[in-house]
């Protein structure tokens, strides 16, 4: 006899497809401050076993006899490395570092890498700007056993704000939630997507229905009418600090959409749990 349709994450041991960390400056580095840190990072990085992604890019001007004219791509492009294992991506841009993971196992290595590298460059950054914003997102993913004809979100799904009004449309479906608040002295975005959809994880494997949730909490520090933090506060510590409270808030709201057995099954909340989000 063959099991009732069930929903089972994207991994044996959780369901997360991709967690990305992300640090916003203000304002964005100066041309020639950019360039030393890339030379810096591609140098270093290249030590640790990243490559320098090739970046292709270009613009075009029309001049006063109205013909085009290529131009040379900006110094001041974003440049992406990958690592050896090409699971693990840091960009650096003028405005910010951005550090990415496809292969998220729990959250100890993953803010560990994001420490080791980094926050080295970022240092050096903060030598001449500020940090404006603190970026965590979540992408997981779960995948029912059997096809449209018997789907049930419900199977997964809480009824709850995230997808009020959907759970029991038979086929794809799109839900967004997004909003600020307040936490401490910052403004904090909070955005929740839900997507059903059919999807494979491999070429050779029939596509079947799925549900993937992306959420993300960025918080802002100095904005109006929110509260003041001091020039000097706003450094690696504070980086840190904010990305620690996020991950905490962000598996309370995962908790909040996805059903107590699925979370159980994936140890979101378990301290001794070898699982996502220890």
């Amino acid at each position: 006899m063959s099991p009732d349709p069930h929903f089972a994450p994207v991994l044996s041991q959780h369901a997360i497809e991709r967690c990305s960390a992300a640090v916003g400056l203000k304002p964005a580095l100066p041309e020639k401050a950019f360039v030393r840190l890339i030379e810096a990072a591609a140098k270093d990085l290249e030590t640790r076993g990243f490559r320098r992604q090739a970046v292709s890019s270009f613009g075009v001007e029309v001049g006063p006899d109205g013909q085009f004219k290529t131009l040379a791509p900006s110094p001041d492009m974003p440049q992406v490395f990958v690592s050896s294992t090409q699971s693990e991506h840091l960009t650096i841009s003028p405005a910010g570092f951005n550090w990415t993971s496809t292969s998220y196992v729990r959250w100890q290595p993953f803010i560990g890498g994001f420490e080791q590298i980094v926050l080295p460059y970022l240092s050096k950054a903060l030598e001449t700007v500020s940090v404006s914003a603190v970026k965590l997102e979540y992408w997981d993913r779960f995948y029912w056993s059997g096809d449209w004809t018997n789907f049930d979100a419900t199977r997964l799904l809480k009824k709850s704000d995230y997808a009020s009004g959907l759970l029991s449309r038979p086929r794809e479906w799109h839900s967004h939630v997004g909003w600020f608040e307040a936490i401490e002295a910052y403004r904090r975005l909070v955005n929740v997507n839900i997507d059903v959809v059919e999807m494979t994880t491999s070429p050779d494997i029939v596509p079947r229905p799925s549900i993937g949730i992306y959420s993300s909490l960025t918080d802002q520090a100095n904005v109006p009418a929110y509260g003041e933090t001091p020039e000097q506060a706003l450094n690696e510590r504070f980086v840190i600090e904010r990305l620690e409270a996020q991950h905490l808030a962000l598996k309370e709201i995962l908790g909040h959409i996805i059903t107590d057995e699925m979370s159980n099954r994936i140890g979101l909340f378990s301290r001794t749990s070898q699982n996502a989000r220890p």
